[in-house]
């Protein structure tokens, strides 16, 4: 199934975007991850520095990367007695909208940093090593890029830049 998926996407050319208000984006988010929040007993928390923010997207596509991101970060949370993820949007100096998704976990070794976008690599046991290469190319479709900051122990944090 992620096979397929990850042959799909790579056949997408021309994105099916539209507006939307980033706010309508996370009330959408947090709608289908509130069960995973409250069984992981995760604390989270979404916020916009400015409440009128928009982004031009393919909602499905983008929604698609923030989920990967945060059941990435529930899984790099699952080991703490306090699990927390925060989401958030807002303007950059120069105009570019950013969506960040943080969480206190794990953490990302320095040495492998650098290969988790490659397709197929993967540290988990149940992983495919397919969700960040798609997550690259679909913000590469959008125009945007996708960067990580992360510290072993002390958790990561993905900025989807666009």
């Amino acid at each position: 199934k992620f096979a397929d998926t990850y042959r799909s996407i790579s056949r997408i050319t021309q994105p099916s975007l539209s507006v939307v208000l980033i706010a309508d984006l996370f009330k959408q988010i947090e709608r289908l991850m509130n069960f995973d929040f409250e069984q992981q007993q995760v604390q989270f928390n979404f916020s916009l520095r400015e409440s009128n923010l928009t982004l031009t997207i393919d909602v499905s596509l983008i929604e698609q990367v923030i989920l990967n991101l945060i059941i990435n970060a529930i899984d790099a949370t699952r080991h703490l007695h306090e699990k927390k993820i925060r989401i958030q949007g807002y303007l950059t100096e120069q105009g570019k909208v950013v969506i960040e998704i943080a969480d206190n976990g794990t953490g990302i070794p320095v040495e492998i940093l650098d290969t988790i976008f490659v397709p197929f690599f993967t540290t988990k046991k149940d992983g495919s090593g397919i969700g960040l290469s798609l997550s690259k190319q679909i913000m590469q479709l959008h125009k945007g890029t996708i960067l990580v900051e992360s510290e072993t122990s002390k958790g990561s944090i993905f900025k989807l830049v666009f």
